[in-house]
């Protein structure tokens, strides 16, 4: 009966972890990560160390490899978000494409209001001179697209109508850069390729810089930083993001642990 307990126990810890890894993240991810890393790995070694049923042993050994891969992604998303913001130096361009992110009202949200600062900027500190393609599609009900909408502050704020491109029907990251890169094309008339400068908050550099390798192209980049309370829980829907996107090795690396651990059991 006691085994039985025991993995009820483990099953609760799994679904806690689920459903509320996004909440403790976003307030303490340092110490949630930790924590959750050392709780892992004690819960594991009483479970073996109990001489518990193999059936309990094999659920226990499962959870344990995906709680530690899941973990083993997160803090290397982590350190890559931190590299980068340490790596990044203003550069000279003549884009600055701005990638737009999602809105409810016609106000622009903080995270989008983080890239346009940093992009007037960087436009003021290169003289006026780039040409600035903003990015983004249709992503609320309003009839307004996240490029329009960044215009409209663009434009606000002082920069000149005529040194703006719209990019107005991507509806992910992928398509940001795939459809902004036909435009730039289209819009370049030197025979020198163009020096572009990619602006994206600092959480998204990583899943951005991925998808422009698969694309061929090679730019600079530009991180927004963005307010704690705004970045922590952005970070997380990143690393879900990711890991979605690596699905197939994800879940390759959790089956040779659960057979190497299952292998040291016998």
């Amino acid at each position: 009966m006691g085994y039985v307990l025991l993995a009820i126990a483990a099953g609760v810890i799994e679904l806690f972890l689920i459903f509320r890894t996004r909440y403790m993240f976003s307030r303490h991810p340092v110490v949630t990560t930790v924590a959750l890393f050392i709780l892992l790995v004690l819960f594991f070694v009483h479970i073996l160390r109990c001489k518990a049923p193999a059936i309990i042993q094999y659920y226990v050994i499962v959870l344990f490899a995906v709680d530690l891969v899941f973990l083993m992604v997160l803090l290397g998303y982590m350190f890559y978000v931190y590299y980068f913001l340490k790596k990044a130096k203003f550069e000279d361009a003549d884009y600055l494409l701005v990638l737009g992110t999602s809105f409810i009202t016609k106000r622009v949200p903080p995270v989008m209001q983080d890239r346009l600062d940093a992009t007037v900027e960087a436009f003021h500190r290169l003289n006026n001179r780039p040409i600035i393609i903003v990015s983004g599609g249709h992503s609320s009900k309003l009839p307004i697209t996240e490029a329009s909408l960044m215009r409209d502050y663009l434009v606000n704020k002082g920069i000149p109508a005529s040194k703006i491109i719209l990019e107005n029907k991507s509806l992910n990251t992928m398509q940001n850069l795939e459809y902004s890169s036909i435009l730039l094309k289209k819009n370049w008339h030197d025979s020198s390729s163009p020096r572009v400068t990619i602006v994206t908050s600092e959480f998204h550099i990583p899943r951005t810089l991925r998808y422009l390798r698969s694309l061929g192209i090679t730019v600079s980049y530009l991180p927004a930083r963005t307010l704690p309370i705004l970045r922590w829980p952005a970070m997380f829907r990143e690393f879900t993001a990711i890991v979605w996107y690596y699905r197939y090795t994800v879940m390759s690396v959790i089956f040779v642990i659960i057979v190497l651990l299952l292998s040291a059991l016998q």
